[in-house]
């Protein structure tokens, strides 16, 4: 990575002086010591590398071991029985009158199924739990590869914009010998100075951008890591395998997997509204001791045991109108799935569709536009240095190579936008949340929401 060290105070310039030519050449040639220096200190990083250190380091927070835990928890505690009712009564209190104790245990009976209903909704939410830790990992490794995509491009518009500050180099000097020959006026000194600076103010952003994304991807390994680097060629930058990949994420579409759960549940949902519906009955089992006054001529006192049924009457509130509901929301799941394969498939094609064309403007850059734009300049620039051409046509045809060069940086964030975005949508996630600044943050906030909201499903009271 380049660092540029006193950038800002060195190229203030004056351009009344008339040794500015040195004067830039040796801020140039300081520039790219400088670089050079820097990029001999860094460390390659491939993407392998840097979703293993987020990967390690996310896993820190032990959140998929709670929710782990809370699940377990959730499908014991929907195996619990309803806990049984005790009550003591007693009549009379006085000496002259019968005392009367009852003593009595009350047991709601699962005949119907209730506890079954509940434990299978239990190991739906646990199922719910791991896909979402898998869509977890994979919008984890998507942002990653985002991140490590945008620090790649960043280092080749740098490392373009090097290339361009030598061809403004050249051009100036190039001017300035024709200058002092006295074929050009002072103007066109002045306007080569401005252009000259111009590039290197845009030599100062790229550099500033690799900074940037070089200390955005460390920090989602908890580092402010300044010497690390991609070093890819455009041709190896280029998404090659993005189709390959689209393919086989379509064969693990999590967004279809959860509707298939949420389809289960809303069925396990059913049957439990299904059994509470029933008059599931309760078992009584007690003890009436009836003890005489002391007034009476009975001396003894009896004891019986007491044992009974109880069964609800189910008349008004059969849950029939529960058992509507969560039917409408099983047939709408069912209608959504289906809907939603067939739109997802029609996004993912037209992306795969753009990124081919991406592809063929690229290789056409890569293998004529660039060449000839690179040697119309150089040859524009000889033929002025001796007098054949206007300082317009050197103007001109550097601001077409440079033109030319930013449009291969543009094609490739443009291909590794659809590519992500392919990607995204072939695993069922959104993504604008993917290619978020601030995506693995807030995926983070939401898994912790999530935890915290787990339901205690099923079990006693």
């Amino acid at each position: 990575m380049s660092k540029i060290v006193g950038m800002e105070r060195t190229s203030s310039f004056n351009f009344k002086q008339p040794y500015l030519g040195s004067a830039v050449m040796a801020l140039l040639m300081g520039l790219m010591a400088t670089s050079t220096w820097a990029e001999s200190t860094t460390i390659s990083l491939t993407l392998a590398q840097a979703i293993a250190k987020t990967e390690q380091y996310q896993q820190s927070t032990d959140v998929w071991k709670t929710q782990q835990n809370i699940n377990d928890a959730n499908i014991k505690q929907s195996k619990l029985w309803i806990n049984p009712e005790l009550s003591i009564t007693q009549n009379g209190f006085n000496s002259d009158q019968d005392r009367e104790l009852e003593i009595g245990i009350s047991q709601p009976l699962d005949v119907f199924g209730q506890r079954k209903a509940s434990q299978q909704l239990a190991r739906l939410s646990q199922s719910q739990s791991d896909l979402k830790q898998k869509i977890y990992q994979a919008q984890l490794e998507l942002s990653v590869k985002y991140l490590w995509s945008q620090l790649a491009i960043f280092e080749l518009e740098r490392n373009l914009m090097r290339e361009q500050l030598q061809v403004s180099q050249d051009n100036f000097n190039a001017i300035q010998k024709r200058y002092q020959a006295g074929s050009l006026a002072q103007v066109d000194v002045d306007r080569a100075r401005l252009s000259h600076a111009e590039n290197v103010r845009l030599f100062h952003q790229a550099d500033l951008q690799v900074q940037l994304a070089t200390r955005q991807l460390s920090h989602v390994w908890g580092e402010s890591d300044k010497n690390i680097q991609v070093g890819l060629t455009p041709q190896a930058l280029w998404p090659m395998s993005a189709h390959q990949q689209v393919q086989q994420n379509l064969n693990s579409n999590f967004a279809e997997k959860s509707r298939q759960l949420q389809v289960l549940e809303a069925k396990a949902s059913m049957d439990q509204l299904k059994a509470a519906a029933r008059p599931n009955p309760t078992l009584n089992f007690g003890v009436n001791r009836t003890k005489p006054s002391s007034q009476s001529s009975e001396a003894s006192t009896d004891t019986a045991l007491v044992v009974g049924v109880s069964i609800p009457l189910n008349i008004f509130d059969r849950q029939q109108y529960g058992m509507q509901i969560a039917q409408a929301k099983q047939d709408l799941l069912s209608k959504q799935q289906e809907f939603y394969l067939k739109q997802n498939a029609l996004q993912v094609g037209t992306l795969l569709t753009e990124l081919q064309g991406l592809e063929v403007q690229f290789k056409t850059l890569e293998q004529s536009q660039i060449p000839l734009a690179t040697q119309v300049q150089k040859k524009t620039l000889l033929g002025f240095s001796a007098g054949k051409f206007a300082v317009t046509d050197v103007q001109q045809a550097t601001l077409q190579l440079q033109e030319i060069r930013m449009r291969k940086v543009q094609l490739l964030k443009d291909a590794w936008q659809r590519a992500i975005e392919a990607e995204s949508l072939s695993l069922g996630l959104e993504p604008s949340q993917v290619m978020a600044k601030d995506a693995i943050a807030q995926m983070n906030q939401n898994v912790w929401q999530d935890t915290q909201a787990l339901p205690v499903v099923g079990g006693g009271k």
